[in-house]
């Protein structure tokens, strides 16, 4: 990770086209002061190392004080042109420069990606190629090659067009530093994501543990809660356990939230991948992956959906580039190994990095500075179809800049998308933003289980286990609820019957769910209920009526009087099922209805209800719905302080008072 965003200062098509004009630069300094000399030999320092961002605020200085002077004017366009804050700036800088253009041999270049930051590819082109006829060394002509190739894919690009929406996330997920690489769990709870800025452990050193003025920030990991469907609450450090002086970044999500994945160089090392287990609500101590991590950069990384294949990017040798894609499988003991190449399809001699596949497990996106990409990183899809990636396609415009783009991250319903930018108008380097809708063509086809496992009615860490019960599409996995909340949450594919076990002490449950008709996308939260034996003896356990409380009154005059008060202790649940054995329930038939949740009432029986209203009339609503789609004998219940309560004592108590 940190690599990359060193490295983000130049792309990766400007080493070597960053030249300092001597005889200017003489001519230049008799007119500059003791100090400003020593500003101008910095900043051409970091020109020369194609660390432009440095070296722009540095030459923005000294034209502020010389504001005649042409050369200083072209050499902060051309640092310009590689922050987009600056493109439409760096086209007025590099002109003014013209009467001088005979000395500055890389001016055509400069002025062809002036054109290029701005959209206009044709004009371009055509500024490249008149560069093309200076004497230049054959990788200075590749590099300019590849630049009118890259031009031509972005005007082809543009006349696509897309649904696709982009929306700055804004405050407070991004500020003027860097917000990159957002991750998160398949509820959509919080979102995880490198941060490097003012805020970073260490302020800037020279590399960890080493302050300096004149060094840079190092990347720690943010976390931000989701208050609602747009807002965002502060982001704050993850963890003093994950977060260090040196480079940590987060690099994919379990989709239960509960493990996350990260590239850690808490050294003068490449950089390895580490992973860290939410145990209640605390961050354990990252620990090394075993099997995939080796003497070279890794720095991305990501799961198939049962998480037996894992994919991560790598400069190890016998790529096809500087950073290839690779995968491995999980082995018996719970490593990986196996490691392959995922081939010529997906990788080029170019880079590939940040691979993200979505909860179904049919497509993958990953980002590359090769196919047919429009400039620095683009966002490729590539479907997984007949036991193999199919050839990747570029998502388009607006999705992709000519900048980098990375970090792709698909919501379960293929509705929302995240990912980083450094793209005209942001607030910082990089920012995070929102697409919407992220994915296009035929709807996932998933299903999301999400509930409690209670043991005595607490929740626990239970051991959940998931497989397949025919051969076909193959699915199966370990997993766990949260030790604090007992929460779980588990991507169920379609096209299959499966077999869900909870287990606590070593005693367990066994429930069935189908997904075999299933088309589109679904929600199904479901509680899991284990009990001890000295528990069952304890609690009374009394029958008790399955259908409509109201007694001799009549539904439909309660519904006209009372459907519209409210109490503050009163609600109301649309009960879709109610079983002693709850293996008797077919969840099947709820996948067409809103979230449906579980829960063993104090008479022992386990009621599935849609819903919590404030008003009857609410609930009536829904209850008719699900009547009209799938469930012709569901109604109404009464809830007070969470129990139970007949409508009949509802008016006895009086808790509706009528003008």
């Amino acid at each position: 990770m940190k690599k990359l965003f060193i490295l983000l200062f130049v792309f990766t098509y400007g080493f070597a086209i960053a030249q300092i004009n001597n005889a200017l630069k003489l001519d230049l300094q008799k007119s500059l002061s003791e100090s400003e000399k020593k500003l101008l030999l910095e900043a051409d320092k970091h020109y020369k190392n194609q660390e432009y961002i440095y070296s722009l605020t540095l030459y923005d200085s000294l034209c502020k004080a010389h504001p005649d002077n042409l050369y200083l004017k072209y050499l902060l366009g051309s640092c310009e042109c590689y922050d987009a804050f600056y493109f439409a700036k760096a086209e007025e800088n590099i002109r003014a420069a013209e009467p001088i253009r005979s000395k500055l041999p890389d001016y055509d270049f400069y002025l062809g990606k002036v054109y290029e930051n701005n959209d206009r590819y044709l004009e371009a082109i055509q500024q490249f190629k008149i560069y093309l006829e200076n004497d230049l060394p054959d990788t200075i002509k590749g590099i300019v090659n590849r630049q009118i190739e890259i031009c031509k894919n972005s005007a082809e690009q543009i006349t696509k067009g897309t649904i696709a929406t982009i929306k700055n996330l804004g405050p407070p997920i991004n500020t003027p530093a860097y917000e990159y690489s957002p991750v998160l769990p398949t509820n959509e709870s919080f979102m995880v994501f490198a941060y490097r800025g003012p805020k970073s452990i260490g302020g800037k050193q020279s590399f960890p543990g080493k302050p300096s003025d004149k060094g840079d920030y190092f990347e720690d990991v943010f976390i931000s809660q989701h208050l609602d469907s747009s807002k965002w609450g502060e982001p704050k450090s993850i963890s003093p356990l994950i977060n260090t002086a040196g480079n940590d970044a987060p690099l994919y999500l379990s989709h239960d939230g509960q493990k996350l994945y990260l590239f850690r160089n808490v050294g003068l090392g490449s950089g390895d991948i580490f992973v860290s287990y939410l145990k209640g609500t605390e961050w354990g101590m990252p620990e090394k992956m075993k099997g995939i991590n080796s003497n070279y950069w890794e720095g991305s990384i990501c799961f198939s959906p049962d998480e037996k294949f894992v994919y991560f990017s790598s400069e190890r040798p016998n790529g096809l580039g500087g950073r290839d894609i690779w995968f491995a499988q999980r082995m018996p003991d719970g490593t990986y190994g196996n490691v392959k190449n995922l081939g010529p399809t997906i990788n080029t001699s170019f880079d590939e990095d940040a691979p993200f596949i979505t909860a179904d497990g049919k497509v993958m996106f990953f980002s590359s500075t090769g196919h047919n990409s429009t400039g620095g990183y683009d966002i490729f899809r590539s479907d997984f179809k007949n036991g193999k990636w199919g050839t990747p396609y570029n998502i388009g415009k607006p999705v992709n800049t000519n900048q980098d783009d990375k970090y792709y991250w698909v919501s379960a319903d293929g509705q929302r998308g995240y990912y980083s930018s450094e793209r005209k108008g942001g607030y910082g380097q990089q920012d995070i933003y929102l697409v919407e809708p992220s994915i296009f063509g035929k709807p996932t086809a998933l299903v999301i289980l999400s509930g409690i496992v209670y043991f005595d009615d607490k929740p626990v860490e239970a051991e959940i286990k998931i497989k397949s019960k025919h051969g076909r599409k193959d699915f199966s996995g370990n997993f766990s609820s949260n030790s604090a909340t007992g929460e779980y949450l588990l991507n169920i594919p379609s096209g299959n019957e499966f077999e869900l076990k909870y287990t606590y002490k070593g005693m367990s449950i066994v429930e069935n769910i189908s997904t075999v008709t299933l088309d589109s996308f679904a929600t199904l939260r479901a509680d899991a209920n284990l009990y001890s034996e000295d528990f069952i003896t304890a609690t009374k356990m009394d029958s008790s009526q399955t259908k409509s409380d109201i007694g001799a009154l009549n539904y439909d005059d309660f519904l006209a009087k009372y459907g519209d008060l409210t109490c503050d202790s009163i609600r109301f649940k649309v009960q879709v099922g109610a079983y002693r054995l709850i293996e008797n329930f077919d969840f099947t038939k709820l996948l067409k209805l809103p979230p449906v949740r579980r829960q063993v009432y104090e008479d022992g029986i386990t009621r599935f209800t849609l819903g919590e209203y404030k008003t009857l009339k609410q609930a009536d609503a829904m209850c008719k719905h699900a009547r009209k789609v799938v469930v012709k004998d569901a109604f109404v219940i009464a809830l007070y302080k969470n129990k139970r309560i007949p409508f009949e004592d509802l008016i006895k108590g009086n808790y509706f008072k009528t003008q």
